[in-house]
């Protein structure tokens, strides 16, 4: 009697134990669910995993893809980009007809921007596009999609895009993002516009710097021969005539030079009152600093030009008393 009744036991304990176990994974998988929405990441993950290891029966094995897509989410919702990938890679991989393939793909998309790979999450989430373009997940799509656009500098593009989620899409979780693109590409295209205006000017400022010392020694030049010629006992009447005609066509040169000087020196200030009056709130302690720096070098430019007229007012005066030595 009591051999009969020992294998019974065994037989309803294994059921038993089978029992436990396929209802163990359904179990597993919805603590991870629950653990999930409550954002308790990592203890999601180890509810997920550890159905991944221990599934053995059937209904367990049913439930991994759910818990390789699962995990993934919770690994890319604690900035595990590495993990994730790997989960996602395998879930799509091995479960292309499961209900959540066009999600995990979605996913993969964003995942690749936040991975600083824009290039391959415009391939991925254009596929989505193309496979699923009446998800219920296109007005998200399409905002990564203009992220990753506008990380790679294509602002009109992303523009486009940010503008259809907008538009088309006025009942996504990304409208409001959307719309704060759409800012700050506006701020980004006008930011560009004082950036080239600022290395114009800069460049126009060492032109005109450069330009300056180069008067500025063939000036020192000439009033060093006209001294020179000026205290020579041996020159004649006729040579004094013939300084005194040099001097003055070379006064007239130097006040010609000396107003265009101006005139360079006004256009910059004018560009950079321009630039000044377009710039926004929003304009960056970077973009103020490169003004001022131009501002100052203006400044320094106007300086020598004062100086250069004081040269210009000695040279009439040295003309002027060589007139009355005669």
């Amino acid at each position: 009697m009591l051999r009969r009744t020992i294998p019974i036991f065994l037989f309803v304990l294994g059921s038993a134990l089978l029992c436990a176990q396929a209802s163990t994974g359904a179990d597993e998988l919805r603590e991870g669910l629950v653990l999930f929405k409550q954002e308790r990441y990592q203890d999601a993950i180890r509810a997920f995993r550890d159905l991944i290891l221990n599934a053995r029966s059937e209904q367990q094995q049913a439930n991994v893809a759910d818990a390789y897509y699962w995990v993934s989410r919770a690994y890319l919702a604690v900035g595990n980009y590495e993990e994730a990938a790997a989960n996602l890679e395998y879930f799509l991989a091995n479960y292309p007809s499961h209900p959540s393939y066009p999600d995990a793909l979605y996913q993969k998309g964003r995942l690749l921007y936040l991975q600083g790979d824009p290039e391959s999450g415009i391939q991925v989430l254009s596929q989505f596009l193309t496979e699923y373009p009446d998800s219920e997940f296109a007005g998200s799509v399409y905002f990564w999609l203009g992220e990753c656009l506008f990380s790679l500098g294509q602002l009109e593009e992303a523009a486009r895009v940010f503008n259809r989620v907008i538009v088309e899409y006025p009942k996504s979780v990304k409208l409001e993002a959307s719309r704060y693109r759409l800012s700050l590409i506006e701020f980004k295209k006008r930011e560009n516009q004082l950036l080239q205006l600022l290395k114009w000017s800069h460049e126009e400022a060492l032109k005109s710097v450069e330009e300056f010392r180069r008067r500025e020694k063939a000036y020192e030049q000439a009033i060093a021969v006209y001294q020179r010629k000026l205290s020579s006992p041996t020159t004649t009447a006729a040579g004094e005539a013939a300084i005194d005609t040099e001097s003055k066509a070379a006064l007239q040169q130097l006040r010609a030079e000396n107003e265009s000087l101006k005139d360079t020196i006004a256009s910059l200030e004018a560009r950079l009152a321009s630039a000044s009056e377009e710039e926004t709130a929003g304009t960056t302690a970077e973009l103020q600093q490169r003004l001022q720096a131009v501002a100052n070098r203006e400044k320094a430019l106007q300086m020598k030009t004062e100086a250069l007229a004081e040269k210009e007012l000695l040279l009439q005066r040295m003309i002027e008393e060589s007139e009355e030595g005669r």
